[in-house]
């Protein structure tokens, strides 16, 4: 299977909310020798875009974006592993501090960002 059509199946997995199919497709893509950031950047971060796009237009509600998210999340148990393994002593681009209020739901942003942020050091 082509890398790209690797990227267009996670896409659509996090388009799709499938929660379930990211973890499996994460690994898939591992296996086929495609980086974990590649898997995010090329993949994953497109669908999160989509739903962005889908949700400003109204096509989409907060309950989708949630199952969305979580389907990320699922994707990030299996990358985040992968992503600290790279990882290099020294390499790090700085230090980022990031929270939600306690108690507050709505932390699908600051998850999203703490990812991206992370997986690029």
């Amino acid at each position: 299977m082509a890398n790209q059509e690797i990227f267009d199946k996670l896409r659509d997995a996090i388009v799709n909310q499938n929660i379930a199919g990211t973890a499996q497709l994460s690994k898939d893509a591992l296996a086929a020798g495609i980086p974990a950031i590649d898997i995010i950047t090329k993949g994953l971060s497109v669908g999160m875009k989509i739903i962005g796009e889908k949700f400003e237009a109204a096509e989409i509600f907060l309950p989708q974006i949630m199952m969305s998210a979580k389907a990320m999340n699922n994707a990030m148990e299996v990358l985040t592993p992968e992503l600290e393994k790279t990882r290099k002593e020294g390499e790090e681009t700085g230090l980022a501090i990031t929270f939600v209020a306690e108690g507050d739901i709505h932390d699908i942003g600051h998850r999203l960002v703490t990812t991206m942020l992370g997986a690029n050091g």
